[in-house]
């Protein structure tokens, strides 16, 4: 006899039925009990609907104030265009998302609580983090309280500090995210002025409202990493009744030994990606090792770097002129989808190209997903012209001659 309270499979074709009515009776005004009205608007909806998908709207139908028995309720801090997608969303579970809906989409599926929409959101965002937006994303996950996409962020103006700090999102930083960046070791500079001329360039950008984060600020440049020369100008150069002020911030702060930043300590490095063999096979029938190592000619030593992710093979790689490692398209196996084949007598593996997009962050040894291409691709040609990557070639069929696992041999 079956135990009544044990959990049976979900029966997802009566789900998807069940979404299909309610986005039905939505279309169709049908038994609709609320109408959120937005600048002039109407979005005639189902109370039970929106508190399953937002946690706001449940709060203020579940609450027993005037709200939760309005049929007429006005919504501030949103748009209709933005509001219309989070509703559809709740009917459907489809989420439009794209570079012009994504931030307005954030900013409000943070104030309705609906988790979803945020997280798909954020992903979205954390994948599109570049040296041309990674400054306001910075801004943008700080305001929102974003700890991961404001941490990727972060990472990304360390690693192109040398060019964002010119940027106009940069000079409009926080004093709070100024500060977070201009003290961290993981800055990729190769001389401590390029901080200064950072830290400079924003406290002249408002001189008249910056003034008093002057110590502060100025304290974060670490002094003996700058040449004599550079100290001599720029002390000579203040004005007298500043100088004593940055002084003492300067000195009050400075280590004994400056700890040099990231890009102080760069070291040439050759860098191999699936530079391994074929390997013979094992009792689950072998496999094609891809692995990534470097190689540093002044140590003479041999590092591991992570692994391409989830079994990635047959990349296209790049290295642009910033040094940035890239990896494109590819094919991964298929679970359990070794098939013998009794006409050649060989256990083969079956493979799917992808179109995968990844960045590699020296700093955590991790490949970083980025946005996918437009199309899956096996071994493309990748290469960088003025601030763009192309994805040139390769294919879109995994080649029958590089899928042999092992083979086995017929009594």
């Amino acid at each position: 006899m079956s135990d009544p309270n044990e959990l049976r499979p979900v029966n997802t074709q009566y789900a998807v039925s069940l979404l299909e009515q309610l986005k039905f009776f939505y279309e169709q005004k049908l038994l609709t009990d609320v109408v959120l009205i937005v600048e002039g608007t109407e979005f005639p909806c189902h109370k039970m609907v929106l508190a399953t998908c937002s946690s706001y709207f449940r709060a203020m139908f579940m609450s027993g104030l005037s709200e939760s028995k309005q049929t007429h309720i006005h919504m501030r801090n949103v748009d209709p265009v933005t509001l219309q997608i989070i509703i559809t969303y709740a009917y459907t579970g489809n989420l439009a998302i794209n570079d012009s809906t994504v931030e307005p989409l954030y900013e409000t599926a943070c104030f309705l609580q609906v988790e979803d929409v945020l997280l798909r959101c954020r992903d979205y965002l954390v994948k599109k983090i570049n040296a041309e937006n990674c400054v306001r994303m910075l801004s943008f996950g700080d305001l929102f309280s974003c700890n991961e996409l404001k941490q990727s962020a972060k990472q990304m103006v360390e690693h192109k500090f040398a060019v964002v700090y010119r940027h106009e999102a940069f000079l409009q930083l926080s004093h709070e995210l100024l500060i977070d960046v201009l003290c961290s070791d993981n800055l990729n500079v190769e001389k401590e002025e390029t901080v200064r001329e950072a830290a400079m360039l924003w406290l002249e950008y408002n001189t008249e409202s910056r003034s008093q984060y002057l110590s502060s600020v100025l304290s974060q440049i670490r002094i003996d990493a700058l040449s004599e020369v550079t100290q001599r100008a720029w002390f000579q150069g203040l004005p007298p009744n500043d100088k004593s002020v940055v002084v003492q911030g300067l000195y009050k702060s400075m280590p004994k030994f400056f700890k040099p930043r990231l890009g102080m300590t760069k070291e040439e490095m050759l860098i191999f990606i699936e530079a391994t063999a074929e390997t013979p096979g094992d009792s689950h029938g072998g496999c094609n090792t891809h692995s990534a190592v470097c190689y540093s000619p002044q140590a003479e030593k041999v590092y591991k770097l992570c692994n391409p992710p989830g079994d990635l093979q047959k990349v296209g790689t790049l290295v642009t002129p910033d040094n940035d490692i890239y990896i494109a398209g590819g094919q991964i196996p298929l679970k359990n989808s070794i098939a013998n084949h009794s006409k050649t007598s060989k256990l083969q593996a079956v493979f799917r190209p992808v179109d995968s997009f990844y960045w590699f962050d020296a700093q955590q040894n991790t490949w970083i997903p980025k946005t996918p291409m437009l199309c899956s691709r096996i071994k493309p040609s990748v290469v960088y012209c003025e601030g763009y990557i192309y994805a040139i070639g390769g294919d879109n069929v995994p080649d029958d001659r590089h899928l042999l696992l092992a083979k086995s041999e017929e009594k």
